[in-house]
């Protein structure tokens, strides 16, 4: 999409390891159309980064805003394992209560 010149999106951070941040830029779109357009970029940027074998997110976890794509890019078994280790630390459920993970 950034290449379509429909949407800027510089990227930033940690290069030398694989670890790039991306910044998705409104400039001048309505609310509704940076939301849509952030709903295609999020679509198409999770695709690659599954088909290149990359994840989603990096040292500071997913966020709210990115959870739907969680279990589709981790799979079953990873998201299960995440959470098996919260239970053994935060067995009552009172770190961060309602989180993915």
């Amino acid at each position: 999409m950034a290449k379509s010149g429909q949407v800027r999106i510089p990227s930033f951070g940690h290069a030398g390891d694989g670890n790039l941040h991306l910044y998705i830029c409104k400039d001048d779109m309505s609310d509704d159309q940076f939301a849509d357009v952030l709903e295609k970029v999020f679509a198409e940027m999770y695709d690659q980064a599954d088909q290149m074998g990359g994840l989603i997110s990096g040292e500071h976890g997913i966020g709210f805003a990115k959870k739907k794509y969680m279990q589709h890019l981790l799979g079953p078994t990873q998201m299960a394992l995440m959470q098996g280790i919260k239970k053994v630390f935060d067995p009552n459920n009172i770190l961060n209560p309602g989180k993915i993970v």
